[in-house]
């Protein structure tokens, strides 16, 4: 106990001593001012320094589509069409050199903790496949093989916008919350000529169209972070959505990669992106689908 005594004795004596000490001190010289502030915000900082900052972002997506499929097929007078369910899967090799016309861009506003952002993808493209499946025949016991040999063309245009607030952030990194619409109208054209059951009887070419036109209700999460002080950063988003319009069906989009911020705030971005689509109604062209591919985007602040 009179250890503890000594040592809070000389503390307190510590202490006193200090504080005299900085009153000689202030009364023997005038105080100078105060050192100024040497470092220089960060690249987040300037993001949210209070004034509004919107950005342009244009980028090219070679996303790999795969689809799961479910269509008549007309057969011989003598037999009934059947519902032929398939799935196909086309690379950027395959409809990237017969893209017709096409646009991507993103655009983002913000002030403070509150932006507002959006995306927009058109894309009309025309590639040759094959599809194969099978159909059901009398009273489903036969399944009979089919093979379609078809000109596919994808007309699309996919725009998302939505609202966010910044839920937490520091000197090179923030996370926020958003709520928004996306809208996706799933557009194939399949002109074909069909080859149905083994014997190769071919039946008369038509043409096979869905028009599903998704409209979901998404929230998520998003944001970016610095490694340290460097131009380096990790943008990250996730959302996850519900079919609102009368398509039902369930959503979500994903991204992530590497990024470089310039010291004029542009940035260039390289990312792995994957859009997802599936729980649609049974009867639906449509029962599921993937985009799924690399990204490499270039911002331009306005």
């Amino acid at each position: 106990m009179n250890f503890v005594k000594r040592l809070w004795a000389v503390a307190a004596g510590i202490v006193a001593l200090a504080a005299s000490t900085a009153m000689a001190s202030a009364q023997a010289t005038p105080a100078s001012p105060a050192p100024a502030e040497t470092s220089s915000p960060t690249f987040m900082d300037r993001e949210y320094d209070g004034r509004t900052h919107v950005m342009l972002a244009p980028y090219i997506w070679g996303p790999t589509v795969k689809g799961d499929f479910q269509f008549s097929v007309p057969t011989l007078p003598s037999r009934p069409s059947g519902i032929a369910q398939s799935s196909f899967e086309v690379g950027p090799s395959d409809y990237l050199p017969k893209i017709n016309s096409a646009a991507m861009f993103a655009f983002d506003a913000r002030k403070g903790d509150i932006d507002v952002f959006g995306d927009y993808i058109y894309l009309n493209a025309t590639t040759t496949t094959s599809i194969f499946g099978t159909i059901s025949g009398p009273l489903g016991r036969v399944q009979i093989p089919v093979s379609i040999n078809a000109d596919a063309r994808l007309r699309t245009s996919i725009w998302e916008a939505a609202a966010g607030f910044t839920v937490a952030r520091g000197h090179n990194a923030d996370l926020s919350t958003f709520l928004g619409l996306r809208e996706f109208p799933i557009n194939f054209v399949f002109g074909y000529t069909a080859t149905v059951g083994k014997r190769g009887i071919l039946a008369p070419s038509g043409s096979i169209t869905t028009g599903a036109i998704t409209q979901d209700v998404i929230f998520g999460l998003r944001g970016r972070a610095f490694f340290d002080d460097s131009h380096w950063y990790v943008p990250y988003y996730i959302d996850v959505g519900q079919g609102a319009g009368q398509v039902g069906n369930q959503t979500w989009e994903g991204y992530t990669g590497v990024g470089y911020a310039f010291n004029h705030g542009q940035t260039l971005l390289a990312a792995w992106r994957s859009l997802n689509y599936n729980g649609f109604s049974p009867i639906s062209h449509v029962q599921k689908l993937t985009l799924d591919g690399p990204l490499l985007g270039y911002t331009f602040n306005l």
